[in-house]
């Protein structure tokens, strides 16, 4: 005879699972994003290891309901999912973080090969808006980050560091759109002043042989 056991949940166990279940998701997303930006962290081991310390809750959990170790004592299972919802929380904070580590650092390598003229010709409110706008996001970022409490869910300051981070990226979009045309203008601008510097060589040469024939002229 087969060993059929049912597994059930009381409510505020389904609302915690369900509420862990969907940071988890969006962490997921979160990290396959990161592979976009820097494809060597796609392992990033802080956010990785909080992952697997939640899975592990959620394997303690489910053994218990399970009947495949005794059962513990009452409140075991809500403790242990509440575990889980902080790991999978803190990997959250930990993977945001790394994104925007990531998307800045990107930002700087990537327009570090252009011009300022380029860069100011072809995004225009780089200089007025984006430059003055990213040491404001690191400076909230650093508050967030410092009153963060791993014994409580702030759903209002994770949500504000997403937001940061979703300004960010649509930064890096911007820029990422931006890069052929900073190209093009930065190849076209250096063909004028070639074209120039030989135009102006031309010009000292026939001054220098108009001195020379006047000089000839006069002796």
């Amino acid at each position: 005879m087969n060993d059929k056991t049912t597994l059930t949940f009381d409510v505020r166990e389904t609302e915690k699972i369900k509420e862990t279940v969907e940071l988890y998701l969006f962490v997921k997303e979160l990290l396959l994003y990161n592979e976009i930006i820097d494809p060597d962290s796609y392992t990033f081991p802080q956010a990785i290891n909080e992952l697997r310390n939640a899975y592990d809750h959620f394997n303690r959990v489910l053994a218990e309901k399970l009947n495949i170790v005794e059962k513990k004592e009452d409140g075991y299972s809500i403790e242990s999912l509440n575990k889980a919802l902080g790991h999978v929380y803190r990997a959250c904070y930990d993977t945001l973080d790394w994104l925007s580590i990531n998307i800045k650092e990107e930002l700087i390598n990537e327009l570090k090969l252009f011009s300022p003229s380029a860069i100011k010709e072809v995004i225009p409110n780089y200089y007025s808006e984006i430059i003055i706008s990213i040491p404001k996001y690191e400076r909230r970022i650093a508050e967030l980050k410092a009153r963060k409490d791993i014994s409580t869910i702030n759903s209002n300051d994770l949500n504000e560091f997403a937001d940061i981070v979703k300004e960010l990226s649509d930064i890096r979009q911007q820029i990422k759109d931006s890069l052929s045309a900073l190209i093009d203008y930065d190849s076209k601008r250096k063909k004028e002043i070639r074209f120039s510097d030989v135009k102006t060589l031309i010009i000292g040469i026939i001054i220098c042989l108009f001195g020379v024939l006047i000089g000839i002229l006069v002796e």
